[in-house]
């Protein structure tokens, strides 16, 4: 009997041996089948620096890989960078066309652009499938001295008992300010929760008083600057009834009783900012158990020993005297712990620490992964408190990787993030200059190598960029690198305050505090209770080039036209059309297509019996959502103030390009006088500004009593000539674009539409208007809106089975200017004041990895700092920064 029950029990053991083995090879084939079908793509861009006015260009250069290897990308050859305003708003977007992994672009910073923090946020169609947190994105900081001119400081102030917003302005001409009413207008996520209007006092400040309505809310102030050109401020008052805070972390996220347990702390100021603080965990007789200083980025740890009966709290002494005390997290009385060891330099530690009932000796394992990658996989048996496990180093990637302990049906335990860089994954780069030190207009020649003797292979993508420190500060640090992208930040949630801290000029890590933000700091990660949901089709395709996607329909109905012939003709070129057919939903698609940005089509539908009675409509274009909160805290006020400056001169180097003829001058803005008489806009109006917000509106009275459209408008229309059935903007004498019913229109169509079957035609010419459309705006706008009913001939105005688009097509490139000082040489300027010294993106190593590049100094002395970013095509990456003198 005995030996049955034996038999029966070894069978049983036998079994689930037999299932947990099954478990594990499920759960690793998903790992792997949702690796090979969500490859990683991150990217970096490297730009020419990080604070500009308006003006002037952001010169940058894209670099996109993939996988934990950062090889250089072929998935994706289309790259969308983006602007985004101090609000949240995307008021630049350029179409970068990417091979093998490098981009290059520009980015020109209209007057119009409101002064303040912006951020550059980079990313491809396949990015979209994750989330947007892992989308480059770095906050540069953008002043308006061309045509704003006016300076602020911002602050609360506190009376008898009542809070005021207090905002002073000043100007830089230091002229006396005329009598000005200031509005201003309170929002919270996009919505208006308070507005009015104040007069600045003899001090040029205006006061508003906070509410409860306008507590910590974006404030937006509208106004006239003594020049007569509105100007608006964008301001965020949340920082001003924040508080310092501290939070406390358990490694692992689990404390556990009566062990050692190591536990980070983060002491953030009201901005949302590190803040150095000194930390003590008390016991609940107030005796200190542990104390840390954190680092200038608010970040600490200790290991403490933690009575699982315990009662323990944390009191944190900021730097500015302050203090803060809060209950310490709960101890866990059944579970799981994790203590991770890096100080060994082949081999990484990480111990399991179980409570009393966890220790049954049945199988625990642990598995290095990221993103379904499997680098390794441990098992031991949990007969212990403490259970060790040792890894390789050889064997684990580069970059931030997750820990994930595993029971013995390999479900998940607990997790942990961690760092780790191999040395071998750093470029090796020497860089020479010819000289020690330069004089003013003088050439440099820099001479770079990389590579070690034993590589066969020393080809790298280099991008150089050089300032001088003088317009910036010696200190000046970039908070953003090639390293901390590709290898950090490309795989961390939320705010990531100054990433490129954490890396040494050698490219080495800071470990210690690296692992403190890790602690501290959410992660990318696989969820791993839909690992079977997560392995589908990806939403969104790699793009080889653009794609221009609609649907044929009935004309005014939803019904689709199945299989109906549709065309799409370029306006400048009708003979280089190309076909396509749509499906029986009526959907059409043109993929991979290639065509410079401003090219206008035309989209022509027939169906099966070859009617054109087709209603085209395009897809709408799918934009990620901008999450306002991921780095909320480098966005900063007061930004001409703080940057004064440096835009002063940078303003008196773009009045030499303008001398040059290398830069446009400043948009003029004309007064504009609205009556109570002024016409009304059609509600359907497609206009961006919304029905009426224009520089001059005509109604369908206006237009009852003419034969031709364009008869009524010529000589009616303020600042507009015609020419040839084409409507000319008179500042500059550009063609203006027509938008007829939201559909952008060749100028010809004018002498087609007839005026009865007009409600309203609006005309936008001042940047104020036109800014919102882009480099559509470029020489002003007509928008006709049609009538709607039976009596509106629409035949006429919106031919039947045609469309007229004008997408987004790749980013058409400018070259840098670069002053050569020789005597034949013509490009010069009379006073050289750049702002950026040189921009070099394209440098290129030979197959011995060498490669030069040169400039000039400029007439001003100080420290110039070179920046050197790239990638080899074996994925190492590249990062120097090169100081030298001008005397």
């Amino acid at each position: 009997m005995k030996r049955r029950f034996l038999l029966v029990q070894a069978f049983i053991l036998c079994l689930l041996a037999q299932l947990s083995a099954q478990n594990i090879e499920k759960t690793q084939e998903q790992l792997t089948n949702f690796a090979n079908l969500y490859p990683q793509e991150k990217l970096h861009i490297h730009t020419d620096r990080n604070v500009y006015g308006v003006g002037e260009t952001i010169w940058y250069k894209l670099y996109n890989v993939v996988g934990w290897e950062n090889n250089l990308s072929v998935l994706s050859n289309i790259g969308y960078v983006e602007l985004i305003s101090p609000a949240g708003e995307v008021v630049a977007k350029k179409v970068n066309a990417i091979f093998s992994g490098i981009g290059v672009g520009e980015i020109e910073l209209v007057d119009s652009l409101v002064e303040g923090s912006y951020r550059m946020r980079s990313y491809t169609n396949w990015m979209k499938n994750s989330d947007p947190d892992y989308f480059f994105e770095k906050v540069i900081n953008i002043g308006n001295v061309r045509s704003d001119n006016v300076m602020t400081n911002t602050t609360t102030i506190t009376e008898e008992g009542v809070t005021y917003y207090v905002v002073e302005l000043s100007n830089l001409s230091e002229t006396a300010w005329p009598k000005t009413a200031v509005t201003y207008q309170f929002t919270d996520n996009g919505k208006v929760v308070d507005k009015g209007k104040e007069n600045l006092d003899s001090k040029g400040q205006i006061r508003i008083k906070v509410t409860e309505k306008n507590k910590g809310k974006d404030l937006t102030l509208s106004f006239n600057n003594p020049e007569k050109r509105p100007v608006k401020k964008q301001i965020t008052t949340k920082a001003y009834f924040s508080e310092n805070s501290i939070q406390v972390f358990a490694e692992g996220g689990h404390v556990i009783g009566d062990e050692l347990n190591k536990i980070a702390f983060k002491a953030l100021n009201p901005q949302g900012k590190g803040i150095k603080a000194k930390v003590y965990l008390l016991s609940s007789a107030k005796d200190t158990i542990a104390s840390i200083e954190t680092n200038e980025l608010g970040m600490g740890s200790a290991p403490c020993y933690i009575a699982k009966d315990g009662q323990y709290s944390v009191l944190a002494k900021f730097a500015d005297n302050s203090e803060k005390s809060i209950p310490f997290p709960q101890i866990t009385t059944s579970g799981y712990g994790i203590s991770i060891n890096q100080s060994n330099s082949s081999k990484l530690f990480a111990q399991v620490n179980l409570t009393e009932d966890k220790i049954n000796s049945e199988d625990l394992y642990i598995v290095a992964q990221h993103l379904g990658h499997v680098f390794y996989i441990a098992k031991q048996k949990a007969s212990n408190k403490n259970v060790l496990f040792t890894l390789p180093k050889e064997k684990l990637p580069s970059g931030v990787f997750t820990l994930s302990v595993m029971n013995k049906d390999f479900n998940p335990l607990l997790e942990r993030v961690v760092f780790h860089l191999a040395k071998e994954r750093i470029m090796p780069m020497q860089t020479k200059l010819d000289k020690p030190t330069y004089g003013k207009r003088s050439k440099v020649t820099s001479e770079i190598e990389v590579g070690n003797a034993e590589d066969t292979v020393k080809l790298a993508a280099i991008s150089a960029s050089v300032i001088n420190l003088t317009k910036y500060g010696k200190d000046l640090t970039d908070d953003v690198s090639m390293l901390s992208s590709l290898l950090l930040s490309s795989n961390i949630k939320g705010f990531l305050e100054k990433p490129a801290y954490y890396f040494n000029e050698d490219g080495s890590v800071k470990t210690t505090e690296l692992d403190n933000l890790l602690m501290t700091q959410a992660w990318r990660k696989i969820v791993w209770t839909t690992l079977d949901s997560l392995n589908k089709e990806p939403k969104y395709a790699p793009e080889k080039g653009i794609n221009i996607a609609g649907y044929a329909r009935k004309i005014g109905r939803k019904a689709p036209v199945p299989n109906a012939k549709i065309q799409l003709v370029p306006t400048h070129n009708f003979m280089d059309y190309i076909d396509t057919m749509a499906n029986e939903e009526g959907k059409f698609v043109f993929n991979d297509l290639v065509f410079p940005d401003s090219i206008k089509f035309l989209i022509s539908a027939k169906d099966e019996k070859g009617k054109n009675n087709i209603d085209i409509t395009l897809v709408p274009e799918d934009n990620p959502e901008v999450n306002y909160e991921r780095n909320r805290p480098l966005i900063l006020n007061d930004i001409n103030t703080k940057f004064r400056d440096q835009l002063l001169a940078g303003k008196k180097f773009y009045q030499q390009l303008e001398n040059k003829g290398l830069m446009d001058k400043v948009n003029e803005i004309e007064e504009i006088v609205v009556t109570a008489t002024r016409p009304k806009a059609a509600e359907n109006s497609a206009n961006m500004n919304g029905p009426g917000n224009a520089d001059q509106v005509l109604s369908a009275d206006d237009l009852s009593t003419c034969s031709s459209l364009e008869m009524c408008l010529n000589g009616r229309l303020t600042g507009v000539l015609f020419s040839q059935g084409k409507a000319l903007n008179t500042r500059g004498m550009g063609e203006m674009q027509i938008i007829l019913d939201g559909m952008y229109v060749e100028a010809d169509m004018l002498g087609s539409i007839v005026p009865q079957d007009v409600q309203s035609v609006e005309v936008l010419r001042n940047v104020n208007y036109t800014t919102i459309y882009g480099s559509n705006g470029a020489n002003g706008l007509i928008i006709i809106t049609s009538k709607t009913g039976r009596d509106a001939s629409r035949g006429n105005s919106k031919p039947k089975g045609l469309l007229s688009i004008q997408p987004k097509g790749i980013s058409i490139l400018r070259e840098f200017f670069k002053p050569a000082y020789e005597a034949e040489s013509t490009n010069q300027f009379d006073i050289d004041l750049r702002t950026t010294i040189h921009w070099e993106p394209g440098i290129v190593t030979d197959e011995h990895g060498k490669a030069s590049f040169n400039f000039y100094t400029s007439d001003e002395i100080g420290t110039y700092r070179i920046t050197i970013e790239g990638i080899d095509f074996e994925g190492r990456l590249i990062r120097k920064l090169i100081d030298f003198e001008v005397k």
